[in-house]
């Protein structure tokens, strides 16, 4: 069968991005073990995992190459010893875990018996794996993290991605105040199609130097209870800000701008793995009582401990995307083939979610 795998393809250094090559390769069909369910793939959404990530996770394995794709709907082919949840021919959606040795841009792939919940009938396979990953996100964020709530104003950076667009959602329907940022008219004109009257929506630009006055502004100068980022930048220094972590092609707010905007107990639920606080930073959230959490919703099928929590997350998420609650802006398909082109530019997209479907 076909699927997508990832490798780097040259030697990191201190100064060079690592580029990674995505190729189609051809590879058994897995079987499924006991408590395991085979699927055909159907649809696959698009998403990329830093390699970094990769690497602390499949350390000692000597990989030399990474699966691809994680948000998976299909049709179960077969079930193994022991699976009561689902049978052969069901529709399903699931997220692969990251250390999972299949690739969800592939013919078929393995899940575990409870990384999947059954696809309602109308719900088409391309919406539920577009939206499925996003919106894990988006309400692990929001509610096991931020667990924010009526009345509170929440401040999303990058509103137009494919998880902007869930969390604003979702911010929404529990009653809290969205505030979004985007980069350009683009990208806001985007977001006002896709969710109408969608809240306070400040346009960056090449800068982000506007982005606490806005905040303040809007809050009448008391700040967001939440911040939830797309990754932010660490460093003022000319040195410092030339290292590729820091090079980044689109506005990103710095981590003081992003503690600036927070208000009184405010929370800041970041992406950006390897953050580093100075004591100035420090000092900073403690005079707010703020507090600060990563953002990372794989740890849900990376350990099992949480198993009844996950499992809650993705029915919630599945309905609300069966019922139009939450809208998934799938703006592409591709096929398989196309998959490594796409991935490779997938940076460059900022609006909504392109997903492979068979």
């Amino acid at each position: 069968m076909k699927s997508v795998r990832q490798a780097v393809v040259r030697e990191v250094t201190k100064t060079t991005v690592p580029k990674i090559h995505f190729s189609v390769v051809e590879v058994d069909i897995p079987s499924a073990g006991p408590g395991q369910v085979l699927v055909k793939v159907h649809a696959c959404g698009l998403s990329l995992v830093r390699q970094k990530i990769l690497n602390e996770i499949f350390t000692g394995s000597n990989a030399e190459s990474f699966p691809c794709g994680q948000e998976v709907s299909g049709v179960v082919e077969r079930i193994g010893e022991g699976v009561t949840h689902v049978r052969a021919g069901d529709d399903v959606v699931g997220l692969l875990p990251l250390d999972s040795p299949v690739s969800g841009c592939g013919e078929y792939c393995i899940f575990n018996e409870y990384d999947l919940v059954k696809k309602p009938k109308m719900l088409s396979h391309a919406d539920a794996a577009g939206g499925l990953g996003d919106c894990v996100r988006a309400y692990t964020a929001l509610h096991y993290q931020a667990r924010i709530c009526s009345g509170d104003t929440v401040l999303i950076i990058d509103g137009a991605s494919g998880f902007g667009l869930c969390a604003m959602q979702i911010t929404r329907q529990w009653g809290a105040k969205v505030i979004a940022t985007v980069n350009s008219a683009a990208e806001k004109s985007f977001i006002e199609a896709v969710i109408p009257n969608c809240g306070h929506v400040i346009e960056m630009g090449k800068t982000s130097a506007i982005l606490v006055s806005s905040v303040m502004e809007e809050t009448g100068g008391l700040g967001v209870d939440v911040v939830v980022d797309n990754g932010v930048r660490m460093y003022t220094n000319e040195e410092d800000c030339n290292l590729p972590s820091e090079r980044r092609k689109f506005t990103t707010p710095h981590k003081h701008d992003v503690i600036s905007c927070l208000g009184v107990a405010g929370k800041w639920v970041t992406q950006q793995s390897d953050l580093q606080l100075d004591p100035p930073d420090s000092q900073a959230l403690f005079m707010r009582g703020a507090s600060v959490n990563f953002l990372f919703d794989a740890a849900w099928t990376l350990s099992y401990a949480q198993q009844g929590r996950y499992q809650h997350i993705l029915q919630e998420v599945v309905d609300k995307l069966d019922h139009g609650q939450i809208k998934c802006k799938v703006i592409k398909t591709v096929t398989i083939e196309d998959v490594p082109a796409e991935l490779s530019n997938l940076e460059n997209n900022r609006m909504g979610k392109i997903v492979m479907t068979a």
